[in-house]
């Protein structure tokens, strides 16, 4: 049985980790017998095991000298790596002498590895990892959501797409910054709901968002609205195939709905001068003329509700 070692890139949040299912997908449809080990320096990648994308994850807590150990011992046929910066990792599967490597262009990479892809930042970022197994074009035409669909057909949730229902996403686990105030997207809700006499709404809602339900039910919204909180991923990808559009933060259940070609709306945080950035690297492109910006230097509370409803009505108009 082949291995294929794929080093994950090192950010631990449900969204990050999400956003490698499209790659592991194309690794398990290219060589549907091989065995596909994880490994990480956190133990949230044990998630992606969970969720049936990979076989096995491995935790390593030191770098090079124990990463080379495990290499060694366990012997992968092909390593990918998906930490564009890191030297010591470059150098750990060069001396473990991994025969078929994958890793982003630099200096050191394209001395030591088989094959080398751009480090594209401005590319949806599960499109850049699929640009290490396939050409940037074929990546960038790729659909993403071949794990998705079979698994959104399992859940009680799935039937067929709802004409009117769109889905608010107010998570944001990496920290407030991400997060676009409650006031606005209930704002927002009344709003879509005047206009439009048939639309629903379907709130996704994480932990962090669970106290969200006792102000939608005290809301006019509470009629027109369905409200789920910490749903599976089942579940996730059928109301992303169910719905017309999404609206939300930069969240994980987010890539949930791009990745199932939904089309999103989404509210940026630019306090620092990078949202322009990260909108290139975490919003497909489709959806990147769809993103409302906080102004530079200012906080994402900032943004008014008026242009993220007519980005909205646009996402809606989309699909």
């Amino acid at each position: 049985m082949r291995t294929i070692a794929v080093f994950v890139e090192n950010r631990p949040f449900f969204g990050a980790l999400l956003v490698h299912v499209p790659l592991l997908e194309a690794l398990r449809r290219r060589e549907p017998g091989a065995r596909i080990v994880l490994y990480a320096p956190f133990p949230q990648a044990r998630m992606l095991v969970e969720w049936g994308a990979a076989d096995a994850a491995v935790v390593y807590a030191s770098r090079f000298a124990q990463v080379l150990a495990l290499l060694r011992g366990s012997r992968p046929d092909e390593a990918l790596v998906l930490r564009p910066a890191s030297r010591w990792l470059d150098l750990a599967i060069a001396a473990a002498r991994v025969p078929v490597t994958a890793g982003y262009a630099s200096w050191l990479a394209r001395l030591l590895y088989t094959r080398v892809a751009p480090h594209d930042t401005g590319i949806y970022r599960p499109r850049k990892y699929l640009a290490l197994v396939m050409s940037r074009e074929e990546a960038l035409r790729a659909p993403l959501d071949r794990w998705f669909a079979p698994l959104a057909r399992t859940s009680a949730l799935a039937g067929a797409p709802v004409a009117r229902t769109l889905a608010l996403l107010p998570g944001g686990g990496a920290g407030d910054f991400k997060r676009w105030p409650a006031e606005r997207f209930l704002a927002l809700g009344e709003a879509l709901l005047a206009q439009d006499g048939e639309l629903r709404l379907a709130w996704i809602l994480g932990p962090q968002e669970a106290e969200w339900r006792g102000r939608i039910a005290a809301s006019p919204l509470a009629a027109r609205s369905d409200v789920h909180v910490d749903l599976p991923l089942a579940d996730l990808a059928a109301v992303a195939y169910r719905a017309r559009a999404a609206v939300g933060n930069d969240c994980g259940p987010a890539h949930v709905f791009q990745m199932c070609g939904c089309p999103f709306a989404c509210v940026i945080s630019d306090h620092d001068g990078e949202g322009p950035i990260r909108a290139a690297e975490w919003l497909d492109a489709a959806n990147r003329p769809l993103a409302t910006l906080s102004r530079p230097g200012e906080a994402i509370g900032t943004v008014a509700v008026e242009p993220v409803l007519g980005r909205t009505r646009a996402a809606l108009a989309a699909r």
